[in-house]
C-alpha cells in the first residue's frame, strides 16, 4: 500500500500545476503555448495528433481561450482595407488586444509566433505588440470569424502611414490562427 501511495504522490508531483486561469467551457479558438506561466490545458506530446500534431507542436504549458473568454476582454475595433489590390474593401475587425491575451497567459514581454492553419508563421516582438497595439480579432464586420474565412482568430494591426512598417505588419497579420507559440 505504501508503494502505491508513493507512486501516486510522485505522479502528482510530475504533473504541471494548473494556475488560476479559468478553463475554457466552449470550443478553444486559440491556444497560447510555450513560454507561458499560466495553464488551463494539459501538456501536448508528439503523438497527440490533430492539426497541432500535423505542425509538430508540443508544449508543457498552454492556455486555451474560448469565445467567451476572448469576448470578456476589452474589445478593440480596427478598420483596414483588406484583400487583393483589385478587390480591396474596408473590413472592421474586432477583438482583444494581443497584449491583453498574452498577459492573461503569463507571456508579458515575450515574442508571439502566430501560426496559421496552413503552416504560415510570423514572429512579432513584444516591442511591436506593445507599441503598435495589434488585436487578436475574433469578429469581422461584427460577425464571429469562422474557419474557411479569416478565423477562428487573426492578428490585425492598426493602419500606419509608414510604408515599410505597413509591409512588415502585413507579413505579421496572420489569419486562420488556432495556435500562438510564445518564446
Amino acid at each position: 500500500m505504501r508503494h502505491i501511495l508513493t507512486t501516486l504522490l510522485l505522479a502528482l508531483i510530475a504533473l504541471p500545476a494548473f494556475a488560476d486561469t479559468e478553463a475554457p467551457r466552449g470550443h478553444v479558438l486559440v491556444t497560447l503555448g510555450g513560454a507561458v506561466t499560466e495553464t488551463n490545458l494539459p501538456a501536448r506530446r508528439e503523438t497527440d495528433g490533430g492539426l497541432l500534431g500535423f505542425h509538430d507542436i508540443t508544449y508543457d504549458m498552454a492556455v486555451g481561450f474560448d469565445a467567451a473568454m476572448l469576448n470578456a476582454m476589452d474589445q478593440v475595433e480596427i478598420t483596414i482595407p483588406y484583400g487583393p489590390k483589385d478587390k480591396q474593401r474596408d473590413i472592421s475587425f474586432s477583438g482583444p488586444l494581443l497584449s491583453d491575451v498574452m498577459i492573461s497567459a503569463g507571456a508579458d514581454g515575450k515574442t508571439a509566433l502566430p501560426l496559421a492553419m496552413d503552416g504560415y508563421q510570423a514572429k512579432i516582438s513584444w516591442q511591436s505588440i506593445d507599441t503598435h497595439k495589434p488585436i487578436l480579432a475574433t469578429h469581422s464586420d461584427g460577425v464571429p470569424m469562422g474557419i474557411g474565412g479569416f478565423g477562428p482568430t487573426m492578428i490585425v494591426f492598426p493602419p500606419v502611414e509608414d510604408e515599410s512598417l505597413t509591409e512588415e505588419h502585413a507579413r505579421q497579420q496572420v489569419w486562420a490562427i488556432a495556435y500562438i507559440g510564445v518564446e
